[in-house]
């Protein structure tokens, strides 16, 4: 069991690093776009935007606990980590000299100005911790519980 665990880790570790750029560009691009040159509107809005994928992720969930329970429950809860994980570690921050500078160039590419990626990363970067807690929990509810 141990094996299946650590290689369902490694595998969406992988996953993670493989669709982070695809997920900044189709998910939190549009959202900055729509702030129109304003950087503390797409800051506002990545937290929303953040906060509101947390809080679809619980109540999925929850739901699926409620509804199927089991094993049907822990099958919903995987593919849910498959969905959520590239949209909760878009904005983690890298350990390169500049702070999370491919998130920002990731963001300056799906049109946001230099300011509002700055803004946006800085903002949602240390809601990535509560993003990986989430996970975290979920992969405790589908391989220990």
């Amino acid at each position: 069991m141990a094996f299946v665990v650590i290689g369902t880790v490694v595998a969406f570790v992988a996953w993670t690093i493989a669709t982070q750029s695809w997920a900044i560009g189709r998910v939190w691009g549009p959202v900055v776009r729509k702030a129109r040159g304003r950087t503390w509107l797409a800051a506002v809005l990545s937290v929303v935007l953040y906060i509101t994928g947390l809080l679809a992720f619980g109540l999925v969930w929850g739901v699926a606990h409620a509804l199927v329970g089991g094993l049907a429950a822990k099958v919903v809860v995987l593919l849910l980590i498959v969905a959520y994980t590239p949209v909760a570690m878009m904005p983690i921050p890298d350990r390169a000299s500049s702070p999370y500078r491919d998130v920002r160039r990731g963001l300056v590419k799906a049109g946001a100005t230099r300011k509002q990626a700055r803004a946006s990363a800085w903002a949602t970067g240390p809601l990535t911790f509560a993003g990986m807690g989430v996970i975290g929990g979920a992969f405790m509810y589908v391989f220990v519980v």
